[in-house]
């Protein structure tokens, strides 16, 4: 792997041209020798790639005008995304309502077709997390009224590799959907336990914590950390 310094006219490249991968870390950029990545076959990937072709059929079952709306909606200034540069960039209706109707799904409800013109929600006012190794109840507590009749909550969530370490594992994963918890705290135990076969009193547990709306647009998450107790 090589470091690599940029300077005007070329501020930053990501991607791979020529056999040569470009990216970015803490560090700062970097090139190195592209590499086929292995075509990993787990039972969740597998289930994902059935979803993907799944939802593809479904779209083209929309009508001309369902799906015009959603090319209207994918062009609208607040749906600008941000690439690995920082530079704003749009994409198509169809992956639009393909990432909305994963995200229903992801929480138990059916992708929606049409009818879709929701503001995107605000980071959910998290106040505490708690994970519990023992009989204590794993929770997390939050603002009223922050999880309304429309909001869903998503958490994800990943331990620390081992007791005491405090880095964060590179990606976290699905604890669970609640549709429409409401109240001020939500009791996680039964889902910890399902996620991991193992918790351990002094681990440290990463959590990202989403608001969603019924119809499907999800907040930025809220990231929490705490230290497993007993």
């Amino acid at each position: 792997m090589a470091i690599v310094s940029f300077g005007a006219p070329i501020t930053g490249i990501r991607g791979s041209i020529g056999g040569i991968t470009y990216s970015g870390n803490k560090s700062g950029p970097y090139a190195k020798l592209w590499a086929k990545g292995s075509n990993v076959r787990t039972p969740p990937q597998s289930v994902d790639r059935l979803l993907l072709a799944s939802l593809a059929a479904r779209w083209r079952t929309l009508d001309a005008g369902d799906r015009a709306d959603w090319d209207t909606f994918a062009a609208d200034p607040a749906q600008e995304l941000t690439n690995s540069l920082g530079e704003p960039y749009y994409i198509s209706g169809f992956l639009w309502w393909n990432k909305i109707s994963r995200e229903l799904i992801r929480a138990g409800r059916d992708p929606l077709e049409s009818g879709w013109n929701v503001t995107k929600p605000t980071a959910p006012a998290i106040l505490t997390l708690r994970v519990s190794a023992g009989a204590v109840a794993s929770q997390i507590t939050y603002a009223a009224d922050t999880f309304t009749p429309s909001h869903d909550c998503i958490i994800d969530m990943c331990l620390g590799q081992s007791i005491g370490a405090i880095a964060k594992p590179l990606k976290p994963l699905c604890l669970g959907a609640w549709q429409t918890p409401g109240g001020t705290s939500l009791d996680i135990s039964a889902a910890v336990d399902a996620a991991f076969a193992t918790v351990q009193v002094g681990q440290r547990a990463f959590a990202e914590i989403s608001k969603q709306h019924i119809l499907g647009y999800r907040s930025a998450p809220t990231a929490m950390a705490t230290n497993v107790i007993a």
